[in-house]
């Protein structure tokens, strides 16, 4: 601005006074965005400053206006300036036009309203998230003055997007062909981008199996669970690294091809890999099961295979929350009708794990050695305290849980106790010694 209607001996000064002083320059300006914010020049105002910042804002204001703190911060007096109209001179000053924030921010509303109301969404997901959006805007505000609106309102429309996208999802699907497909962008969606956390973090609030799934799993970040929520809704990064273990009479064909190996492997008593990509078209062709069970940890898959029965009994680790290889696998092998069961550790993840796979698997999973009367039995001998956060999420868990559901006694001898145990700790007691192979319907503890 020109500076009409102020001193024009004193803009001068001023101008002059933060000419080499960057941060005196940024302090004066730290004065107008609060003026700007509450309607009123303020009385008093905190700035961070350098020495030469200091020298200036002092030779501005007086050194009786400006007091050194000890954090390089300082503090200013603009109730001791003596000047007649001093936001005035200070928009002179810096050359800067005054602004109407709530004005901006009534214009800012209204054009991201309008672009909202041209987003499609058809699935419920996309629907609620959209709805989220438009009641409460606080969130692009950010987004939309750091990057401009129309940046906003294109990420919110690739959100939606997505969000209609993966509902149609039926079964495991790497995640650049997905978004090569749903967004134009093989990339779009990669690891730690920002569209990528945005879809996770709208499946976290509004897919409640997504929530379930991801809070199964534990995340130690808020990025870590965005990915975990892409991951629960079946986008994989590479079909052919996401593996499950398996031991036992499991003959598949894929097209033409008949497999054999994990059943030949089997007889020799080693477990063989198999990945979402071998499994994914996959079919049974021989399957002589008489049981399948599911091991949560490796340990325990491990040491059940030495009294495992090659011929009829197929043994699946997990090794934590079920990857899509697992689930897989499991679909496919529950179409023979072979009672499933699945052991894990006796704690409220183990039990979210067990409910989780049976969800996706859409299979009946019996819970193995997963009670009350097991809980007991090796409390005192195994038993770890839970810590206070874990203790939390269980009692409300506890307090929700219908009590018809698997392991519901468990959570609750747990809750009673605060003692959790970890599977590896008491599985060779429960397998020595060993009963004999046609023996696969125990479910005590």
């Amino acid at each position: 601005m020109s500076g009409a209607g102020v001193d024009q001996s004193t803009l001068g000064d001023l101008r002059a006074a933060v000419a080499d002083a960057p941060a005196a320059r940024r302090a004066l300006a730290a004065v107008l965005d609060r003026a700007e914010a509450t309607g009123r020049m303020p009385q008093r105002i905190t700035v961070a400053v350098d020495a030469p910042g200091l020298v200036a804002l002092r030779s501005i204001f007086s050194p009786r206006a400006v007091a050194a703190l000890p954090d390089g911060r300082a503090r200013l007096e603009l109730a001791r300036v003596p000047a007649h109209d001093l936001a005035a001179l200070l928009y002179a000053a810096l050359d800067r036009a005054p602004r109407d924030p709530a004005d901006e921010r009534r214009r800012l509303d209204a054009e991201l309203q309008a672009g909202l109301a041209r987003v499609p969404a058809a699935a419920p997901t996309a629907t609620a998230y959209l709805a989220a959006v438009t009641d409460d805007l606080a969130g692009l505000h950010t987004l939309a003055r750091d990057r401009g609106p129309a940046h906003a309102l294109h990420q919110i429309a690739q959100v939606t997007r997505a969000l209609d996208a993966l509902a149609t999802v039926t079964e495991p699907l790497r995640v650049a062909s997905f978004a090569a497909r749903a967004l134009g962008d093989s990339k779009a969606l990669g690891p730690g981008t920002e569209l990528a956390r945005a879809v996770g973090d709208a499946l976290l609030r509004f897919d409640p199996v997504v929530q379930a799934e991801v809070a199964a799993r534990q995340p130690r970040s808020a990025l870590a669970a965005a990915a975990l929520a892409l991951e629960a809704r079946g986008l994989v990064r590479d079909l052919t690294s996401v593996l499950v273990h398996v031991f036992g009479p499991l003959t598949y064909a894929v097209g033409e091809l008949t497999f054999r190996h994990v059943a030949d492997h089997a007889v020799l008593g080693v477990p063989t890999p198999l990945s979402l990509a071998q499994l994914r078209t996959a079919r049974l062709v021989d399957a002589p099961f008489a049981q399948i069970t599911i091991f949560e940890n490796q340990a325990p898959f491990l040491d059940y295979l030495d009294r495992a029965d090659p011929r009829r009994e197929l043994v699946v680790c997990a090794r934590g929350q079920a990857t899509w290889a697992v689930v897989t696998l499991v679909r496919l092998c529950a179409a023979t009708g072979a009672p499933i069961r699945a052991a894990c550790d006796l704690d409220r993840s183990g039990v979210l794990i067990l409910r989780s796979l049976a969800a996706r698997a859409h299979a009946p999973i019996a819970p193995w050695h997963m009670d009350a009367a097991t809980h007991a039995r090796f409390a005192a001998t195994a038993g770890r305290p839970l810590d206070p956060d874990e203790r939390d999420r269980l009692a409300r868990l506890v307090a929700a849980d219908p009590p018809d559901a698997p392991c519901h006694d468990l959570l609750r001898a747990i809750h009673a106790t605060g003692l959790w145990i970890e599977q590896e700790a008491i599985a060779h007691h429960l397998w020595n010694p060993p009963p004999p192979h046609d023996d696969f319907n125990s479910n005590s503890g």
